[in-house]
């Protein structure tokens, strides 16, 4: 006796069940699916400093501030991506790019390659960033010429990061080793 208290209890059929399962086995699947999906689509909208169009965008703008480039290039400077061979305009927004793990010292790296146009001739551009530097700072920017492969440095700061991490955090020994490996200033042109 329930104490007058009418309880109904709903008794599933082994084959109900089995639907009841599959149907919660099927939404689950759904949201799985939906929240992978939302995940790499924030990831694409939402730019980190580790981003290849980040990257791009900012050494890009490095670049076209040059004073070296601008005299062997011209002033009017075109940046694109990946070039799929032809001569026809189209979706050039593909920045080539790799992602990896520096052995030296851990730190999460971003390298691209993307091409250049001047008045005067085109090249490549190679930028490389580090988890390590703050945003708006590179490892590298070089800018190779299409036709003669001369390479002008824009920014080179390998010697720098070197020196840092050999001196271990301690700014004196930091500030010998720069100007021994040549890294003292190197990143201003």
């Amino acid at each position: 006796d329930n104490g007058g208290e009418d309880t109904k209890e709903i008794v599933l059929t082994p084959g109900e069940k089995v639907v009841a399962a599959t149907r919660l086995s099927m939404w689950f699947g759904i949201f799985c699916f939906a929240s992978v999906c939302a995940y790499y689509i924030g990831k694409e909208l939402i730019p980190t400093k580790m981003s290849p169009n980040s990257v791009f965008n900012s050494a890009s703008k490095v670049v076209r501030d040059n004073p070296q480039v601008q005299r062997q290039y011209g002033d009017s400077l075109k940046f694109y991506g990946k070039d799929h061979g032809g001569h026809r305009e189209g979706r050039r927004n593909f920045i080539e790019h790799t992602q990896y793990t520096n052995e030296e010292d851990g730190s999460k790296r971003t390298r691209v390659r993307f091409n250049m146009e001047g008045q005067f001739a085109s090249a490549f551009c190679f930028a490389e960033v580090s988890s390590e530097m703050s945003s708006g700072e590179f490892v590298y920017i070089l800018v190779q010429d299409k036709q003669t492969g001369r390479v002008i440095t824009v920014v080179d700061n390998r010697a720098a990061m070197t020196a840092q991490r050999l001196a271990g955090g301690n700014k004196e020994t930091a500030d010998a080793m720069k100007q021994l490996l040549g890294g003292g200033g190197a990143g201003k042109n």
